[in-house]
Formats: C-alpha cells, sequence, structure tokens
C-alpha cells in the first residue's frame, strides 16, 4: 500500500501542491484524468493515451486556480468514462464495495481525506453515483453552465462536469467560483416532487430512508406531490445507445484501427455501438426530445425533485449484476437507474448522504433535481436536509 494513496485513487500526484490567494486558498483539489491539468498525464484511462501530456488546464481546472485553489493530482477513471465501477479504486468507507464510476477516483480522494474537493465528469450519472457510493457530495450543474473544453469527450449530448465534496460548506464555496450564473434560494422551495413508482421498487432500506426524509420535510411545511418520469428501462436504452454512437463518432480516428489500446469496457461498448440499426438511433433522438418534455412537465408540477440517487445499495467490487424491481439487473443498469433522467433533461442535481445507512456503514445518497440554473438552491436544501436527526 502507498501511504500516500491508500485507495489507488490517482494516476498522478503533485507532491508539494502550491495554492495562490483568493477564496478558495488552501483548499486542495483532484482531477479527474479526463479533464487536461497543465504538464501531467492526461489518459482518460485509455492504454491509447497513456503517454498524452496535458499541454495546459482545462477551462474548469484554471477558474479553480485561479480561486486559490492547488491542484494535488489527476485520479483514476473507467476507460474513456464507459463504466461505473473504477475498477482497482478502493472505497474508503467499505473496501469490499465498489466506489462507483467513472469519477471513482475523485470520490476515493475526497471521501479518504486525501483532497477537499475534487472535479469529475457526469454522463450519466458519473459524479453522483461515487459520490452516493463513497458518501459525500456530488453536484452535476445545469447542462453547459461550465465549459467542456479540454476534457476528453464521451457524449456531447449529455456530457457535464461537476465536482465533489466531502462537506457542504466546501461544495458551496466551489460551485459559487465555478457557476456564477446560479441563482435560487431555499425560499424558491415548496412544492417537493417524488416519483412513487421509481420509489416503490428501490432496495428496501433505501425506500425507508427517503420516504423518512420526505415525511421530515413534509414536518417541516413542504407539500408533498407525486409526479412521473420516465421508464426505467426505456430511457437507459435511450440513453445508452446515444452514448455509444456518439462515442464511436469521437474516437473514429482510432477505432476500429487501434482496438487492441482501447481498454475493455471501452471496447466493448464501441463494439456494441457498431451494431446499432440507423432506425434505431434515430428512434432514439426521437425518445429524448419525448423524455425531456416529460421531466419538463414533472417540474411544471414541483419546484424540486428527490429520489434515491442510487436505488440499490454500493454493489461489491466485482459485481456484474444486483437485485432490482425482483430480479437481477445489470449493475450499470441498476447504478445509473436514478441518475440518468438529468443527463437526459439536463437539469442540476445534487447527491448527498442521509443520516441512515445503506450498506456496511455507507450512507444511503439522497438525489435533489431542480430547474435549471437552480444549483445554489440545491446547497441550501441539502444544508437543510444535513440537519435531519437520525431518530425522525
Amino acid at each position: 500500500m502507498n501511504p500516500a494513496d491508500p485507495y489507488d485513487a490517482f494516476v498522478e500526484r503533485v507532491d508539494a501542491p502550491a495554492h495562490g490567494p483568493g477564496p478558495l486558498a488552501g483548499l486542495r483539489l483532484a482531477v479527474k484524468d479526463n479533464i487536461a491539468v497543465a504538464g501531467l498525464r492526461w489518459t482518460a484511462g485509455l492504454p491509447l493515451l497513456g503517454d498524452r501530456i496535458a499541454g495546459s488546464d482545462a477551462p474548469c481546472v484554471a477558474m479553480l486556480r485561479e480561486a486559490g485553489a492547488a491542484v494535488a493530482g489527476t485520479t483514476v477513471t473507467d476507460a474513456a468514462g464507459f463504466g461505473m465501477m473504477t475498477p482497482g479504486v478502493l472505497n474508503p468507507l467499505a473496501p469490499g464495495r465498489t466506489a462507483g464510476g467513472s469519477s471513482g477516483g475523485s470520490a476515493a480522494a475526497v471521501a479518504g481525506g486525501l483532497v477537499d474537493v475534487a472535479l469529475g465528469t457526469d454522463t450519466g450519472g458519473s459524479v453522483r453515483v461515487p459520490a452516493a457510493c463513497c458518501g459525500i457530495y456530488g453536484l452535476k450543474p445545469s447542462f453547459g453552465s461550465i465549459p467542456v473544453d479540454g476534457v476528453t469527450p464521451l457524449s456531447f449530448t449529455f456530457d457535464h462536469i461537476g465536482l465533489l465534496a466531502a462537506g457542504i460548506d466546501i461544495l458551496d464555496r466551489t460551485a459559487r467560483i465555478m457557476l456564477p450564473a446560479s441563482r435560487g434560494s431555499l425560499d424558491d422551495i415548496r412544492r417537493i416532487g417524488f416519483d412513487p413508482n421509481r420509489l416503490a421498487a428501490s432496495d428496501d432500506t433505501i425506500r425507508s430512508a427517503v420516504e423518512r426524509t420526505l415525511s421530515w420535510l413534509a414536518a417541516q411545511g413542504f407539500a408533498l406531490t407525486e409526479i412521473e418520469l420516465p421508464d426505467r428501462l426505456a430511457l437507459a436504452e435511450m440513453h445508452g445507445a446515444i452514448v455509444c454512437a456518439e462515442a464511436v463518432e469521437i474516437w473514429r480516428d482510432h477505432w476500429p484501427r487501434d482496438a487492441a489500446r482501447f481498454a475493455d469496457t471501452a471496447r466493448r461498448s464501441l463494439a456494441y455501438a457498431a451494431t446499432l440499426p440507423s432506425d434505431e438511433l434515430a428512434s432514439a433522438r426521437q425518445s429524448l426530445v419525448e423524455m425531456r418534455a416529460a421531466i419538463g412537465r414533472a417540474f411544471d408540477a414541483a419546484d424540486v425533485i428527490l429520489s434515491p440517487t442510487i436505488a440499490v445499495p454500493p454493489p461489491r467490487v466485482g459485481a456484474r449484476r444486483v437485485a432490482l424491481e425482483g430480479e437481477e439487473v445489470p449493475v450499470v443498469f441498476a447504478l445509473l437507474a436514478e441518475t440518468c433522467p438529468f443527463n437526459v433533461s439536463g437539469h442540476p442535481a445534487l447527491s448527498l448522504p442521509l443520516p441512515w445507512p445503506a450498506a456496511d456503514g455507507i450512507p444511503t445518497a439522497l438525489q435533489i433535481a431542480l430547474p435549471h440554473d437552480h444549483e445554489l438552491a440545491a446547497i441550501d436544501l441539502a444544508r437543510l436536509l444535513a440537519t435531519i436527526p437520525t431518530l425522525a
């Protein structure tokens, strides 16, 4: 074990990170390996890019450096962003369970106290899922609110940059630097929406924790309202088809010519994309329009939508299938089922730990989704939810 990196979270460390003056002075920052950091390896988890060195900082890194944060290193990711388990990274809360992915290295570095805040990317849940698995906070802002220049893309339609932090105060400070256009406060939230069908299909322990949270909010004077989100399976199939098709386009100069230099998960995903009939992809694009509209209608009825971040406890390391809705399903589907809707719609979503465990001491994670550009309102609500008593 490397005492400087006991969770195998880093691709490359900076021995003595220097910070400047500013509102983030003193904060240690980790950056996912698909985001450019000047002078450091920038591999996106791919053997194909193993020797690539970033010539300059991505804008998202530059803005945090300018605010005083110190880059402590780059963190491990699933290859090209394909996957939800980040193999080889240890979960600081429960080593036998996944740290989540694909920003698993960033989440482990934060949860293990190696850094204060981390950057990740989120195409279907890849910031919020590892935040949930590691018991920390994870924010996916509104689509397009943080520039993705200097980021190795996975999907032009769904890619977001996001933040991971151990505490709500650090998340708040960092978000205010990165999201100057964000608005909203707790005063904007009166109607709490939730999808009863999705909640009923979640793991019993997780469903209980979310129901207790909803009851506590009702006791504080918030109005609970039932909403309906798109079907889990239909949404996941649409999302997967578009992601894989766009990834083939992104890697067209290397795939399939350099297939041997892609990691296994990326190879399988790109090979699947090659089998997609054109009419199926066209159908997925039409479904995308319809599902965005459906999620938008849900926000007509509610100021905020609450759900589990993940509908199952964090899976054990190496798991391929888990139980969901009474049947065994692929682990990737189970992990993305609740986060993916808000990549599809582009709404901001924040994952936070609740005071009740999901498994092995890992807290149940709650997801808050809000109207576009209302990240500060999400942070306000998360701050309130951090005061829930365990006996609520």
